[in-house]
Formats: structure tokens, C-alpha cells, sequence
């Protein structure tokens, strides 16, 4: 009214219409139309320009051009920019609505004025006559009159009704489809609603007639958001600081801009973005005014007691609220634009806007402490029932339902760890915490896996004795017998002990779980296995070998180091074909990408070393070596006896290369370990000092007058074995001739003239 009586029109426009003939007075000041409901908001400053999206709007003939999302995605704003745009050049009619339009009467009463201000050669008096009546006929009288005014104007005319989700009467809906079913060429009509209206939107899409912005659209990227808190804050984020704004927001222009406001002065703009969350007072204010409090009580509980859910479908809810009408409940929250997203196209999954459920979830913590608990228990339970470890954890934590978190990580982590999911499983224990797990060797026993498998030795080391301590009352959740066997199982996998212990738990392993249907049992047969080869007994090793590589249960990761293991063993002894055919089987699994990466998958880079070692290929060799010393690295806290393995086959074959010096230097990484590990270790010990006989020897081209080739070397490796001068041929991919022709220039440079002679010649000479 205060505007209207600054322009000089509004009390004219009073007596005007309490002037025409059947008016009631009584109604003159109901009638009389506020002036700012017809005004878009005036540009400011901080808005930010979005070209690309007026430039479509500005393009589009759509009969309804439909902006929907939730509160302050800038729905209005765009809107305002458009009109404003040079692009743009009809008149804007527009209707701000608030809660006394949800009436047919007024609402039409607004839409009129407005489209007689926007077109003044509209026929104004007729229509609003048409509606000072007792029982107006909209759809029969008034909407005719009003399309028949619209059909004659001549230029188009743009109506914008904005606040559109504050009208719920069917009436006015059904009336306003009537307009959109009539209405001339000369009319395009934009909605501005956080809800979807309830319109016959799906018609007018198929029809092509239809035009839709929503939230997707309207989020800022981090571009627009720069700008924002340059001109609201006067900050300059750096690139990292604002995507992790924008991701905290969400692109939300509303929080971003909160934010800014936030921002202004404050002394350490990086920190403050560290800290941006749903707390902010300003996020609070905004969302508890302009969302919450307007929502009905039903509507405030349910997102209250669903927003510790980080994504939820109706039955999840309604076991969580123990509310029959959740499905209902979620159609209301996503027809409102109530800051929910959906996660499918089948939209039977949700989540709610970062920001705006750390409001609900402040906000409950507030009200109902003592049942934030109990809603994440029905979480779990319900995750637990449905398949979802993970969630199911992760809501018996936040419960502080710690024996059922142990309870649910002692069920699923092998499940989890044999799909390649450590990572998640280190999580479930962080989160536990030392002084629960000390407290619960079933907690410990997981954790000492879960550490043991991420190459963290020490950790894995310090929980054996919580297990030890144990008393067994039987099979574990993981199918483990015991917890003494899962501590046997342990040291015996991976020897963080030594050789001898590793050895000695190994077989004690075995001994517990006899039963080859258990994938621990093939486990168990693998870990004696290479242990019995890292001791240097390849013949006692073979037999636990073979079974863990082909039992029916043995799991993907323990047929590879059982396969690569005994790929070695037949390398070692000459047998490169069923050498190359067992490596071949491991590489194969060793491909699949949960286990590219694993320290157990290296054995397969280790066994192809050694055939091209073998074969004399000393630059294959010394790549697919390299490759399993850098992976393995890479976890410094693994096992060390594949290193130790990879490092002295490596040294061997950069000493038959001629370099010496990286040699040596591996060698001493090897006498290293194997004096930290001296327990059992005679057979590495042993290779060790072969390899040290061998870089003390004088080099071959200080003995020998010519010293050999690397090709020559190759073959006299193989004439160190069983093979056939025709087989060493087929070995090395040469014909017999060849072979020959490298023998005899082999004698020569060592002055024999027979094979055996050539072999104990090289080996005197450290070849």
C-alpha cells in the first residue's frame, strides 16, 4: 500500500473500482491489489549472471516454462535476469503469490491486475467484473473472457507466477490447466514452485511444450560461485578451498551465499571452509524459516528422525520412524523439492542435500538426544537384514552399539577383504577404536587381519597377543575354527616372526582345520606350502601346494601365490614348460582388478622372473623383477619373504648382466632381512652366500681372455640342467644348430670340451 500510495495511483485505482456497479463495499479493501506482489525483484549487485540459462529461456516458445526446485536455487532471481535481459523484449506480467492467494477468486483477481499492467489494451474491467460476485464462474466466464483478451493483444505478453507451490486448492490447479489447454500463442506462462505443481506437466512434455529448469541447473559451479564471494565477500578462494565450498553446498546458490556473508572479514578464509557445514547460523536460520517451519508436524518428525540415514528408501524409513506411511511421506518431501535427491532413475533411493541434513540432524540432537541411538540401532538392524554390512556398521557405531559393531565386522570382513575392500574394513576398526578392540579378541583377531592384509606389520603383530590370550568357545563369524587357529594362520601366512616360527605355525595351522571344504583350510596348506620352500624342502612343499592351488574353496588370491609358488620350484629345477604353464594360470587370476595391486600378486612377477632368468633373458627378468620389488615396496609392512625371494633372484640376474654394483647393493638388502629373520633361514641363508662367493670372484672378463655373451650365459645356464640340446632350443625359441653353435664357442672361451667340464668351469669361476 505504501508503494501504491508513492506512485499516486493506488487510491485512484481504489475509487475506481469501488465504483463499478455491484461491488460490494464491504469487499473494496480485499480488492484493492498490493503493488509490490507485481514487481520482480530489482537487480542487486551480488547476482550473478547466468547467460547460458537466460539465453534458453529467452529462445524457448514452450507454452510453460516451469522453474521447480528447492529454496534458494535462485528460481526467482533467473527469472528477474531474464526479464531484465536484452535478449528479452515482451512485457512481464508478474505475480508474486503468498499464502492468502490459495483462493480461485483472488488468485485470478492477481493475475488480472498484473496482466493489465504488463498490457494495458486488456480488457481488465470486464474479467474483474466477472469476479466481484458471491460465486464466481472462473472456468465458465471469467477464463474465457481472459483468453479471448490475450488472443487479440498484438505482441505476446510473458505471465510469471511466482511462489506457485503456496497454492494447494484443486480449483485454482484445475483452472490454471484449463488457461494452459487455451490459451493463445500470444501468452507464455512461467512457474516459479519449490513443488511440482500438480499440472499436467507430463502432457505438455510429450507435447514438446514444456520447458524445465531445476535445481541440476540452477547449482553454481565453482566458476559462478568465485564470483558470488568476490562481490558479496570480497575473497578470493583458492581453487581447492572453493571446490570444497562447492561440493559442501552442493552448488546451492542460497548456502553459497551464506557463506560469502559469513566470510566477510573473517580471518582465514581456508579455515573457514574447513569448518563450513550445517551449523553455520546463517544456514541454520535460513533453512528452519524458509523450510522447516512451514512443513506440517508430520513432515518436520519424519525429517527429523530419517536425516541420520545417508540414504534411505520407504521401508528403511519405516522402520527407522515405525511409520506406515513413509512411501507417502517421501512423495510429499519429493513433490515439495523438500532438498531431497534422488540416487535412481526408478527413484526408490534418496539422500537429502548435504547441508540440509546436518540442519535436521543438529536440530534432533537438540530435541531428542536420547532417541538418536535407537534410530540408528533400527538402521543397522534394517541394513543388517537387507545385505548392507557396511551401512549396518556404520549405524551400530553411531549407536555406540559397539558389541554389535563387532559383531557385524567379525561376520563380513572376509567377505569384504576377498573383494578387494580392505580399505573398508580398516575403516570399521579405526572407527572402533584400540581400547574396544584390546578389550575383545574377536575385535582384535579383525584387526590383526585387516592390518596384516594392508601390509601394516607392526599393528598386526601388537593384537596376536589379545588373541592369544583368548579363550576359544568355537568357530569364529568367518568360518575360522578358532582364534587359535586365526592366530596360528597369521604368523604362519606371513612370517612376521621368522621362518622357523612361520614354519612351526603353519603346520599347527593345518593341523586345525582338517577339513578341505573350508577356504581356510587351503589357506592354511598355501602358508606351509611356501614356507616349506623358503626353507628349501621344494619336494615337502609340492604336496600343500597343489592343494591350495586346486581345491574346490580355495579363494582367488591363495590359488596365486600357490600356482607362482610352485612355478618357482619348477623353474628352480629345470622344468621351465610346467614352469611357464603354472605361471601363466596365476597371471591369469592376478588380472582381475581387485588384485592387481595386492603384495600377494606379486609372486606372479617373481615366478615369471625366474623362467626368463632361466631362459636368459636377463632384461625381461630384471623388468618383471623390478616391477614386483616396486610393488611390494610400495607396502613397506608386508611380508618379507617374497621380497627377500624377488631381491636375491633380482641380484642374480643384475650380477649375469655384468652390474655388479646394484648387485651388491641388493645383497646387502637381503643380509638385512635375514639377520632381522635368522630363525630357520639356512637355505636363504644359503643362497646368500652363493651370491656373495659369486660377487667376490673376480669378473669373468678378468678370467677369461673373451668373456661370454649374454646369450652364451643363457645357455650355459641351461646346460646346467637336464635338458637336451634340442629342448634347450625349444626352450629358447632357436633351433638345435644354434644351440650348438653357442655350446662350442662356449668351451672355447673356457677351455673345455665337454658339457659337464663347461659347468663345474663356471661355477669355479662364479658363472
Amino acid at each position: 500500500m505504501v508503494q501504491e500510495a508513492r506512485s499516486g495511483g493506488g487510491q485512484r485505482r481504489a475509487q475506481r473500482l469501488a465504483a463499478v456497479p455491484g461491488l460490494p463495499h464491504a469487499r473494496v479493501g480485499v480488492d484493492v491489489p498490493i503493488e509490490t506482489k507485481f514487481h520482480p525483484p530489482n537487480p542487486r549487485p551480488e547476482w550473478v549472471r547466468r547467460p547460458g540459462l537466460i539465453s534458453d529461456l529467452a529462445r524457448t516458445d514452450a507454452r510453460l516454462v516451469l522453474l521447480c526446485a528447492p529454496a534458494g536455487f535462485g528460481k526467482t532471481t533467473l527469472a528477474a535476469q531474464w526479464r531484465a535481459g536484452d535478449a528479452e523484449s515482451r512485457p512481464f506480467a508478474w505475480v508474486s503469490f503468498d499464502r492468502g492467494d490459495d483462493d480461485p477468486g483472488r488468485l485470478w483477481w492477481h493475475v488480472v491486475c498484473a496482466l493489465e499492467r504488463a498490457c494495458p489494451q486488456i480488457g481488465g474491467e470486464g474479467i474483474l467484473r466477472a469476479l466481484r460476485v458471491p460465486d464466481p464462474k472462473i472456468t465458465g466466464e471469467v477464463l474465457p473472457i481472459l483468453i479471448n483478451e490475450l488472443a487479440a493483444l498484438p505482441a505476446p505478453v510473458v505471465l510469471v507466477l511466482d511462489d506457485y507451490h503456496v497454492i494447494t486448492e484443486c480449483d485454482c490447479h484445475e483452472q490454471v490447466a484449463f488457461l494452459l489447454r487455451h490459451m493463445p500463442r500470444s501468452l507464455q506462462i512461467v512457474l516459479i514452485t519449490r513443488s511440482e505443481p500438480p499440472l499436467p506437466v507430463a502432457r505438455l512434455r510429450t507435447a514438446g511444450e514444456l520447458a524445465e529448469i531445476r535445481a541440476a541447473e540452477l547449482r553454481f559451479p565453482a566458476e559462478q560461485a568465485g564470483t558470488l564471494l568476490e562481490s558479496v565477500a570480497d575473497v578470493q578462494l583458492s581453487g581447492p578451498d572453493l571446490d570444497d565450498l562447492v561440493e559442501r553446498t552442493e552448488g546451492w546458490p542460497a548456502g553459497l551465499y551464506l557463506a560469502a556473508l559469513s566470510l566477510r572479514g573473517h580471518p582465514s578464509p581456508h579455515a573457514f571452509v574447513r569448518q563450513f557445514t550445517g551449523d553455520n547460523r546463517f544456514i541454520v536460520d535460513f533453512l528452519a524459516e524458509e523450510v522447516l517451519g512451514r512443513q506440517p508436524r508430520e513432515v518436520q518428525q519424519f525429517l527429523a528422525r530419517t536425516c541420520i540415514l545417508g540414504r534411505f528408501c520407504a521401508p528403511l524409513c519405516a522402520a527407522v520412524t515405525g511409520s506406515t506411511g513413509a512411501a507417502d511421506l517421501i512423495e510429499v518431501l519429493e513433490r515439495e523439492n523438500l532438498f531431497i535427491v534422488p540416487l535412481d532413475d526408478t527413484r526408490q533411493w534418496y539422500r537429502y542435500h548435504h547441508l540440509f541434513a546436518e540442519v535436521l540432524r543438529g536440530q534432533l540432537a537438540q530435541t531428542e538426544p536420547d532417541l538418536v541411538p535407537e534410530l540408528h540401532r533400527r538402521a543397522s538392524a534394517w541394513f543388517q537384514e537387507h545385505g548392507s554390512a557396511d551401512e549396518a556398521v556404520g549405524h551400530a557405531l553411531a549407536a555406540g552399539d559397539l558389541g554389535r559393531a563387532i559383531g557385524l565386522i567379525a561376520d563380513h570382513w572376509f567377505s569384504y577383504v576377498r573383494t578387494g575392500q580392505v580399505a573398508t574394513v580398516l575403516g570399521w576398526i579405526r572407527s572402533l577404536g584400540d581400547k574396544q578392540i584390546a578389550a575383545s579378541p574377536v575385535a582384535a583377531h579383525c584387526a590383526a587381519w585387516a592390518a596384516a592384509l594392508s601390509g601394516d606389520r607392526q599393528t598386526a603383530r601388537g593384537w596376536l597377543p589379545v588373541i592369544d590370550s583368548a579363550h576359544d568357545t568355537g568357530p569364529l563369524p568367518d568360518g575360522m575354527p578358532s582364534l587359535r587357529f586365526s592366530a596360528a594362520l597369521l604368523r604362519g601366512v606371513y612370517g612376521f616372526e621368522g621362518l622357523k616360527v612361520m614354519h612351526e605355525s603353519a603346520m599347527v595351522a593345518t593341523e586345525l582345520v582338517p577339513d578341505p571344504a573350508s577356504p581356510w583350510y587351503a589357506l592354511a596348506q598355501c602358508a606351509l606350502g611356501f614356507t616349506c620352500y623358503m626353507r628349501g624342502m621344494p619336494e615337502e612343499a609340492a604336496e600343500p601346494l597343489r592343494e591350495a592351488a586346486y581345491g574346490p574353496v580355495s579363494l582367488p588370491l591363495t590359488r596365486i601365490v600357490a600356482l607362482s609358488t610352485l612355478s618357482l620350484i619348477a623353474a628352480e629345477a629345470g622344468r621351465l614348460p610346467e614352469a611357464q604353464e603354472l605361471v601363466h594360470a596365476a597371471r591369469d587370476m592376478g588380472q582381475r582388478d581387485e588384485f592387481r595391486e595386492t603384495p600377494s600378486a606379486t609372486l606372479v612377477l617373481v615366478a615369471d622372473g625366474a623362467i626368463c632368468a632361466a631362459q636368459g633373458r636377463l632384461g625381461k627378468a630384471r623388468a618383471e623383477l623390478e616391477q614386483a620389488l616396486k610393488s611390494r615396496q610400495r607396502i613397506t609392512g608386508s611380508s618379507p619373504w617374497p621380497t627377500l625371494r624377488a631381491t636375491l633372484l633380482l641380484a642374480q640376474v643384475l650380477l649375469d648382466a655384468g652390474d655388479r654394483d646394484a648387485a651388491t647393493e641388493l645383497a646387502g638388502e637381503a643380509r638385512e632381512v635375514l639377520a632381522a629373520f635368522p630363525d630357520g633361514a639356512e637355505a636363504q641363508q644359503a643362497r646368500l652366500a652363493a651370491l656373495e662367493r659369486r660377487l667376490a670372484a673376480p669378473p669373468q672378463d678378468a678370467v677369461l681372455a673373451e668373456p661370454l655373451t649374454e646369450r652364451e650365459l643363457a645357455v650355459l645356464h641351461l646346460l646346467g640342467g637336464t635338458l637336451s640340446v634340442r629342448e634347450i632350443g625349444q626352450e629358447m625359441r632357436v633351433s638345435a644348430n644354434t644351440i650348438k653353435t653357442h655350446t662350442q664357442a662356449i668351451y672355447r672361451k673356457l677351455g673345455v670340451s665337454a658339457r659337464s667340464d663347461a659347468v663345474e668351469a663356471a661355477r669355479q669361476i662364479g658363472l
